[in-house]
């Protein structure tokens, strides 16, 4: 799973503020984010330091801190529908009343949701065309909140289970409708070379935020089960907050930008959203081709989730903490622990150079998966979910940064709302997919999680090939940032 999924890299202060510093132009120099942690407590505590204005270009300061405070407030909400907690929270409340092999699809769908929903994400870029940004965002964090809110009143029933499926998916559709027009708020406001250290800063107050909701819900459900249904309102109140300071957010330059979304192309209607994809995918071959390789890649860690919290229960009986921890809070962590270096590399590269090495995290993380479950052994769990959170680092930030290095300034929606809406639909393929190979394995009497696992591994270095591969074709276009603005 790339990262949408969990929200929006960091960069020290010093770059900000002094400009961009040389970067060795070949792979073989490209900082490690797998270098190893020497102090995670001493690590948080620079990072959490990053988190202030001072190296912030003076224009943005504003904005900065408005969507640094309102990314705080929205992620307490977030926390109660992140793939990893709503998947666990399905598969073990509603075990024993709904049979395994629906509930196992249930669980998968939870669990790849938030790529799920961006099948229907042109909708939104449609919607955003020549309209102001900051409103539709507001509207939409409204529509997502009060959906948050409804997973907390469903009845444990067979029907309360697929509700829960379809509330879910009414959340995700709306974050999507987010995740799809924030690029181009950011894209004005925010300068080339800075850019990808301040959403940065987003994602780590995201994920940290995310592993200590959801550490301390999986705490709370092991002991009650009911706590579900008090912190989920609870959390949906603090969300009204980031309403209030998204709201305050100028775009700056906007009365140019929506005069160039008016004038560049007649005004899109939603179920233009296919023909849109179509045309963006003909028109650039090359980033045709690099949503090609985003695809397998994709489909390869989407299987993978799919099983993971019915592997957590079935092979290892995880309760929800020892769960919520291996699918949620450890990546989390680990991702802004890994953001930073992420950041600094994005920063000053094209976004192929960036996947070409960014993608072997990943197949790592699902290396270790696999000899987890053919060996039987919980501890490699936990070096799976500690590798995901690397590779999920650098995945935030291409996923919401990267299609700006192909897209011309007045399509920059056109563009994510392409490579979120294939997003969407290996969201739909891969957990279907995946669990239909799981029950089969087991019908027949296979090792069925270690299968899937292995064949999600093979799909995860096909990517990562095809990432070389057109990292290799492009030459020198691929060698350096591809725009400016």
């Amino acid at each position: 799973m790339d990262a949408p999924p969990r929200g929006g890299g960091a960069f020290l202060t010093r770059d900000l503020a002094t400009g961009p510093s040389s970067y060795p132009a070949t792979l073989s120099r490209v900082p490690s984010a797998t270098t190893p942690f020497l102090s995670v407590r001493g690590r948080l505590g620079r990072v959490v330091a990053t988190l202030s204005a001072r190296g912030v270009p003076r224009l943005a300061r504003r904005a900065y801190a408005l969507e640094l405070t309102s990314t705080f407030f929205f992620s307490i909400t977030l926390a109660a529908i992140e793939g990893g907690v709503v998947a666990v929270l399905a598969r073990q409340t509603f075990a024993g009343v709904v049979p395994e092999r629906p509930l196992n699809l249930a669980v998968g769908l939870l669990g790849s949701m938030e790529a799920l929903a961006n099948i229907l994400s042109f909708f939104w870029s449609a919607a955003g065309q020549g309209r102001a940004k900051i409103a539709l965002i507001n509207v939409l964090q409204v529509a997502t909140i009060a959906a948050i809110a409804a997973t907390s009143v469903l009845p444990r029933t067979p029907a309360g289970l697929w509700m829960l499926v379809g509330v879910v998916l009414i959340a995700r559709v709306c974050w999507s409708g987010i995740l799809t027009i924030r690029p181009t708020v950011w894209r004005a406001n925010y300068a080339r070379d800075v850019r990808a250290g301040i959403v940065g800063r987003f994602s780590i107050v995201q994920m940290l935020i995310v592993a200590a909701v959801a550490s301390l819900l999986g705490w709370a459900l092991d002991r009650h089960a009911g706590s579900y249904a008090v912190a989920v309102p609870a959390a949906c109140v603090l969300g009204v907050g980031a309403v209030l300071f998204t709201s305050r957010i100028r775009v700056r330059g906007q009365r140019r930008l929506l005069r160039r979304e008016r004038e560049g192309a007649p005004p899109m209607r939603p179920w233009h959203g296919p023909l849109i994809v179509w045309r963006v995918l003909r028109k650039d071959v090359r980033y045709a081709q690099f949503m090609l390789c985003m695809f397998v890649l994709g489909v390869g860690n989407m299987m993978m989730v799919a099983v993971l919290v019915p592997t957590l229960k079935e092979r290892f009986d995880e309760g929800y903490l020892g769960s919520i921890l291996i699918t949620t809070v450890i990546p989390s962590i680990v991702m802004a622990l890994a953001i930073p270096a992420w950041a600094r590399f994005l920063d000053r590269a094209h976004v192929v150079r960036f996947r070409a090495i960014q993608s072997w995290a990943f197949v790592i993380s699902g290396g270790a998966f696999l000899l987890a479950v053919a060996l039987g052994d919980i501890r490699l769990m936990f070096v799976g979910a500690v590798s995901q959170g690397i590779a999920l680092g650098g995945g935030t930030l291409a996923w919401n940064l990267g299609h700006v290095d192909f897209a011309p300034p007045s399509e920059t929606s056109q563009y994510m709302a392409t490579h979120v809406t294939l997003n969407g639909v290996r969201g739909l393929i891969a957990p279907i997919l995946s669990i239909a190979l799981y029950e089969s394995f087991k019908h027949a009497g296979m090792d069925a999680d270690t299968w899937i696992f292995a064949i999600s591994l093979l799909f995860s270095t096909a990517g990562g090939v095809g990432f070389v591969s057109l990292y290799l074709s492009m030459g020198q276009a691929a060698r350096v940032v591809g725009r400016a603005a």
